[in-house]
């Protein structure tokens, strides 16, 4: 391969290997997710130094190019999905999100522009990514390994704390993802010097150790996938001089850790029980069943960029076999699939937009394979093939689309790419010059920065306040919780990464403090933002309760048990209703819906008190004068109801037909 022709000891070089090796350390625990927020923060402060030394570049006219490359179709490809992403606004109910989608695609986007624009005006060196990102799985591996060594000098099993081996990502299976995606820098080590061969080669076979160890299942096959594809490129380009040593070396350390892996789950398969486990694989196929619902009745325009959080309750939550699930205890954020969640929030133009870069990546890659001389240029893109396709598999069933550093290391391929595409067929063939004027480039540099900016720096206060909220939930300081949700909220962040609005906690500090009239007008603040949460419609249907609005209160418990029918807070709550309204019969016919062994402790205060009225509504309304002597007679009769109505539920007996045989 051609090497870099730009300055020695180059700038841009020096931002850019020291961006990666900062990168694993942007870590918060101040915020509810540790990374999200502060890794943008971080990348555009990255394009902002990066692109202000380009600017300084340009004006001094050290770069020759212009700008044409984004008429080819792969950068078109990404404009047209910050604009889909835009148009898909008026469909939101939770603008906030819809804005911060789009300003983490935005300055994405730009990472891969300016990316692609310096390594086509030799000021950025591919040799110099590789070597980046070497250094960035370096430190990764390392930060993992002293985890696993600092459980095993506690005493404690490694399997037992397999989640806590993550770390600086949010969990293992974005840090087994993230390594993923470094493997085809690793694999093109052989563009290096001797030392980085070596290193790379212990750290390939590290990393595969970690895969097995840490059970990623997605990464996993994504890694069968990618050792399938190198082989069977290797097998249909063996003829272009592709050296065998090296493939073969490869291929041998990955054969012997694969097949010891393998031998060692097998022997000790309890151990390995997350890899057998079929429980969030159900658990998955029920989200994307109820998202492929959202896909058919929002199938042109979506639901809006962020908003599936927001829509997906309203599909229903009776089919998870997880009482927390149907409890709104746990929430989703994402249907751990990211081209149904393109295809959920911005339809199928989105959509296919979505699939078109993939399919165009391909289609460049295979043009470069075949128009290249060279063993090291066509390692190169079969490697970049095989990441490709492993990423798929990954976002097929988990979310690389949402974290920034995935995304990094996703457009970095797609930047040498379209680079190395532009440079060899592009440039002479069908695109016409493109060269923006200094003004224009600054202005749009200034707009994309700042608007990351902004928007990330309020997330930022956003979630650095709902940290705080949460400790004053959780100690029920009411007051502080008022004083914290209060600083949370702004035009860009109203919603808790659990899909709570801010705007609920309040409520509920308000509820607590026994201000309804002020909790009554939060819960309906939340429930404009967040319509099919069933804690929020639950709780604003207690405050109409609470304020003698019985019918508001009915239509809306009725509204979260049509979304999860278990939910036993609603069902309580909706019994007490129609017992307040002298309704017995459905009083009873609610609160039978619960489990008699329900943890409320309203359960055990209104359970006696329906089952008495609506059993002496029956009694009346059938003149049964025997049974309303005993009703009005017996000592603690309303506690030999409830022994009786246990007991005719423990015989699977309707309670009216089995009390007057046994009370």
């Amino acid at each position: 391969m051609k090497k870099h022709v730009g300055k020695k000891d180059n700038i841009i070089d020096r931002v850019y290997l020291c961006f990666f090796i900062l990168l694993p350390f942007i870590y918060s625990n101040k915020i509810i997710d540790p990374v999200l927020i502060p890794r943008q923060i971080y990348l555009t402060a990255f394009v902002l130094i990066v692109c202000s030394i380009t600017l300084f570049q340009i004006r001094r006219k050290e770069n020759e190019e212009g700008f044409s490359f984004i008429k080819l179709f792969l950068p078109m490809l990404c404009g047209i999905l910050l604009l889909v992403t835009v148009i898909s606004f008026y469909k939101s109910i939770v603008i906030s999100e819809s804005i911060y989608v789009f300003s983490k695609l935005l300055i994405e986007s730009c990472f891969f522009v300016i990316t692609t624009y310096l390594i086509i005006n030799n000021k950025l060196s591919i040799e110099n990514l590789i070597r980046s990102v070497i250094i960035f799985c370096s430190i990764n591996v390392i930060i993992l390994i002293y985890q696993i060594f600092t459980i095993i000098i506690s005493g404690d099993s490694i399997f037992s704390n397999i989640q806590s081996l993550r770390a600086t990502y949010a969990n293992k299976n974005l840090l087994s993802s993230i390594l993923f995606l470094g493997l085809p820098f690793l694999l093109n080590s052989n563009l290096l010097s001797k030392p980085w061969k070596n290193i790379t080669m212990i750290l390939i076979t590290l990393i595969i150790v970690l895969f097995w160890l840490i059970q990623t299942k997605a990464v996993i096959v994504a890694l069968i996938v990618y050792c399938l594809v190198l082989l069977v490129l290797f097998f249909i380009y063996k003829g272009a001089g592709i050296r065998l040593k090296y493939l073969r070396t490869l291929m041998l350390i990955a054969g012997i850790v694969i097949v010891s892996a393998l031998i060692v789950t097998i022997v000790y398969n309890q151990k390995f029980s997350q890899l057998w486990n079929r429980h969030t694989a159900i658990t998955r196929l029920n989200i994307w069943e109820n998202s492929l619902k959202m896909i058919e009745n929002n199938y042109f325009f979506g639901v809006g960029a962020g908003n599936w959080q927001v829509q997906f309750p309203s599909y229903g939550l009776n089919n998870f076999d997880v009482k927390d699930i149907r409890d709104g205890m746990t929430t989703f954020q994402r249907p751990h699939n990211d081209f149904i969640w393109i295809f959920c929030e911005m339809g199928i133009i989105g959509f296919f937009a979505y699939i078109l870069i993939f399919v165009t990546v391909y289609f460049y890659l295979f043009k470069l394979i075949n128009i290249s001389k060279e063993w090291d240029k066509k390692w190169l893109y079969i490697s970049f093939i095989g990441a490709i396709t492993g990423y798929i598999v990954i976002a097929l069933a988990d979310f690389p689309l949402e974290r920034i550093e995935h995304q990094i290391l996703f457009f970095t391929i797609l930047s040498i790419i379209t680079a190395n595409y532009y440079n060899e067929i592009g440039r002479n063939t069908f695109l016409k010059p493109l060269k923006f004027k200094l003004p224009v480039l600054i202005i749009l540099f200034i707009a994309t920065i700042t608007f990351s900016f902004t928007i990330s720096i309020n997330r930022l206060k956003g979630e650095y306040h709902t940290h705080k909220l949460y400790d004053a939930h959780h100690s029920a300081n009411w007051n502080k919780m008022l004083i914290e949700a209060y600083k949370a909220r702004n035009f860009s962040y109203s919603m808790d990464p659990m899909s709570a609005p801010i705007e609920w906690y309040k409520g509920v500090a308000y509820f607590s403090t026994g201000n309804i009239s002020n909790a009554k007008e939060s819960f309906e603040k939340a429930y404009q933002i967040h319509p099919f949460n069933i804690h929020v419609i639950n709780n604003l249907a207690s405050c109409y309760e609470s304020m003698g609005e019985h019918l508001k209160a009915k239509e809306l418990y009725l509204k979260a048990l049509s979304i999860s029918r278990g939910f036993e807070e609603s069902l309580l709550n909706l019994s007490a209703v129609y017992y307040n309204l002298k309704d017995y019969q459905n009083a009873f016919k609610i609160i039978d819906k619960c489990d008699t062994n329900a943890e409320d402790n309203k359960y055990k205060t209104f359970l006696p008190s329906i089952l008495y009225s609506y059993i002496k509504q029956i009694a009346e309304q059938h003149g049964d004068t025997d049974l309303i002597k005993k009703l009005n007679e017996t000592i603690d009769v309303k506690e030999n109801l409830v022994e009786k109505y246990f007991e005719s539920k423990h015989k699977n007996i309707s309670f009216e037909n089995y009390l007057p045989k046994h009370f």
